[in-house]
């Protein structure tokens, strides 16, 4: 009996272990231009086909760097459907908690994964950084 329950309590940790185990994510890093120049801020978010989306913030120069499960760890590899936010709110300076993210800065259709037309296949190696561009109507960041 007792080395039955020495199995059992050993099949649990292990299976635990298992668990807690994250995907293989590889690092991604690009830019995204609205109108051929650098976007200064916002949100990139890329949605594979399976597995844990990441995202990245949009840095003054338009670069980012992805996060899975912790910063700038990158993405899953596989193809991913891309979105980007960029609200008014989300300007240096302006973000105060509690209020409401802004006027939206881009063509709302890039908020939206199924009409953004974005995607990008990450490979399982070293990836080349993704160049997002967006067009739309002269906006003022």
């Amino acid at each position: 009996m007792r080395r039955l329950s020495l199995l059992v309590a050993v099949a649990m940790i292990a299976a635990a272990a298992g668990c807690s185990k994250t995907p293989a994510v590889v690092p991604v890093s690009g830019k995204v231009l609205y109108n051929g120049n650098p976007m200064p801020y916002g949100y990139v978010l890329f949605q594979p086909e399976q597995g844990q989306p990441a995202e990245g913030e949009i840095q003054s120069d338009g670069s980012f760097q992805l996060s899975s499960y912790g910063p700038n760890d990158g993405a899953v590899p596989g193809r991913h459907k891309i979105s980007v936010r960029c609200f008014s709110g989300q300007k240096a300076g302006a973000v105060q908690e509690g209020s409401s993210p802004g006027k939206l800065m881009i063509p709302q259709k890039y908020t939206r994964f199924g009409m953004s037309g974005l995607s990008a296949e990450i490979k399982a190696g070293a990836n080349e950084p993704v160049v997002i561009e967006l067009e739309g109507p002269p906006v003022q960041f």
